[in-house]
């Protein structure tokens, strides 16, 4: 065990502070790079030298290698004498104050003595963008090391000021390698950035035909290249659609848009010639319907059954997930779950609804509905599972947004979300949303629920209740909401009982909003934490229209990349 630990200990002795990488793309495709290294080195496990080992596709070269770093006994930084063949075997000595190639594709330099040192390297990369049949692109890693990276910064831009600049209209970006990170556009650069690197740096762009006139061709097409590299990636599931997959798309679209139209006449001949044509014709169309009105009987599921409470152990988490097994058509919203926590929130008086005046833009002020944290949460406790984890992660989000003076302001949450700083807090919220309920909780609370619903529609059965129990009504207003049907609900109760809006601190505290407009927050809520992807539109000569606006990066996928061979000191 005590080996075991001396190892791990080993491996780590040295690490990269941070790397900035600039590389310049040329119209041929040719890169001009630019590394600056900030590199902590032990003698644990670097002994000569220090190297960065890249892998090579067709096309590519590393050419005009220089560099300055950090030599002993001189001040600042010191060019270095670029050898033509670079000897792994040399003294440490031999090393000092020199760089070169090794074996073509590994760039290395004596690191001159133990410590923490900057080096800057340069050199030329041949063929990073290779023209494609459909576009043009590379996927390509820039950083990867056999020791940890703490922070790294990677800028793409182009060194013609006359060309056409790289936007959002004519460049997809992805990032892969690393956990919590993110890639954006500053301006026409696409800068990635990370922090305690876990894998390496790749980053893949893919231009639209005419921006770059790329020398080397590739052997391979586009959507071979990118298809690899999407796999296993949080992405993959936004891949490119074939172009008859979309035409199949657009036929089931005109047969459902037919069948509209047909619908009504073949009621008409199915009433003449019988129910049993119809079912014929259900089975032959679809049998999934089939099997979920199955198993909604099996369940108990029924009209005309009524379920007057709301069971301790229900999450609405896992409620949305069993409504979505069991719904004939389509999934219920995990916007649904998020604005009823929301009024639970607000049930609870941890937040409540202000009206303030709000400067949209300079000059211009209007009042608007904002969110006021009563009791703000900094932490969410380990130990608490279903709502109550649920309620005090997205607690923990607005407390954190909203700032100092606990009002959350409309532009506060997105801002709050997209800060890499939050990237965890927000990804655990995203786990605790998409919260799957197995067969057994089904088997428990699916009648019930259904029940409930079906209470809550019919509110003449209200009137069943003489004393009003304040929380359980909150309750029926929570749950309403997630159905759906607050609005009518919330109506519904004012008129049976108008003594429960002076007792209820949920009713007072929206009493003058809709309720509705909690969905305005919860969008928000889950536009930035959630969902933070925006769909690429095609533009220009670009076929695809897959998903290319990602701003977070990806710690699986990268597949098929270049260069990143691994490095570190030896």
């Amino acid at each position: 065990m005590v080996l075991m630990l001396l190892t791990t200990v080993s491996v780590h002795a040295s690490w990269v502070d941070s790397v900035r990488v600039t590389a310049t793309l040329d119209d041929d495709g040719t890169a001009r790079i630019e590394e600056h290294w900030l590199i902590t080195v032990n003698s644990e496990d670097a002994k000569t030298e220090w190297y960065v080992k890249h892998r090579l596709q067709e096309g590519m070269e590393i050419r005009d290698l220089e560099m300055e770093g950090f030599i002993p006994d001189k001040e600042g930084l010191q060019p270095f004498h670029t050898m033509s063949n670079w000897d792994v075997d040399a003294s440490r000595a031999e090393k000092t104050g020199n760089c070169g190639l090794h074996g073509g594709d590994e760039i290395c330099w004596g690191f001159g003595d133990y410590g923490q040192h900057t080096y800057v390297v340069r050199y030329t990369l041949t063929g990073l963008v290779k023209a494609y049949d459909t576009n043009d692109g590379f996927n390509h890693c820039f950083v990867e090391m056999s020791c940890p990276v703490k922070h790294a910064l990677v800028t793409i831009c182009r060194s013609d000021s006359n060309a056409v600049r790289l936007s959002e209209a004519n460049t997809r970006r992805w990032a892969f390698g690393f956990e919590g990170g993110t890639i954006v556009f500053d301006g026409d650069k696409v800068v990635t950035e990370g922090s305690d690197i876990g894998k390496r740096v790749i980053v893949m762009l893919e231009f639209d035909k005419g921006v770059f006139h790329p020398a080397v061709k590739a052997s391979v097409t586009w959507a071979e290249r990118k298809a690899k590299a999407l796999e296993g990636s949080d992405f993959e599931d936004d891949d490119d659609m074939s172009m008859w997959e979309i035409l199949a798309y657009l036929g089931i679209l005109a047969l459902v848009l037919l069948l509209c139209i047909l619908l009504p006449l073949l009621l008409v001949y199915c009433a003449i010639w019988g129910w049993k044509l119809l079912l014929g014709l259900w089975w032959l169309v679809s049998l999934k319907p089939l099997r979920i009105y199955k198993r909604r009987k099996a369940l108990g599921i029924a009209s005309g059954y009524y379920y007057r409470d709301i069971k301790k152990e229900w999450s609405l988490a896992e409620n949305r997930s069993m409504e979505s097994q069991l719904n004939y058509l389509s999934n219920v919203s995990k916007e649904r779950v998020s604005s009823a926590i929301l009024l639970r929130l607000i049930a609870r008086g941890d937040i409540s609804v202000t009206r303030q005046m709000y400067e949209k833009k300079k000059g211009k002020a209007k009042m608007t509905d904002m969110l006021k944290i009563e009791r703000p949460c900094r932490k969410v406790e380990k130990e608490l599972n279903g709502d109550r984890k649920l309620e005090q992660r997205i607690l923990s989000v607005l407390t954190g947004a909203a700032g100092a003076d606990r009002i959350l302001q409309p532009s506060e949450l997105k801002d709050f979300c997209h800060k890499k700083n939050n990237y965890t807090e927000v990804k655990n919220l995203k786990n605790l949303l998409d919260a799957e309920a197995d067969d057994d909780y089904i088997e428990k609370n699916a009648r019930d629920l259904a029940g409930l619903k079906a209470f809550l529609k019919d509110f003449s059965l209200l009137n069943e209740r003489n004393i009003i129990d304040v929380k359980l009504w909150d309750e029926y207003l929570v749950y309403a909401q997630y159905f759906g049907i607050a609005d009518k609900v919330m109506k519904e109760m004012t008129k049976l009982n108008p003594e429960y809006m002076k007792l209820s601190e949920l009713a007072r505290s929206i009493e003058s909003v809709e309720v509705s407009s909690l969905s305005t927050w919860s969008d928000a809520l889950l536009a930035t934490s959630v969902t933070d992807r925006v769909k690429y539109r095609s533009s220009g000569g670009s076929s695809s229209y897959s998903s290319g606006y990602f701003s977070s990066s990806s710690y699986s996928g990268g597949g098929g990349y270049s260069g990143g061979g691994g490095g570190g000191g030896r």
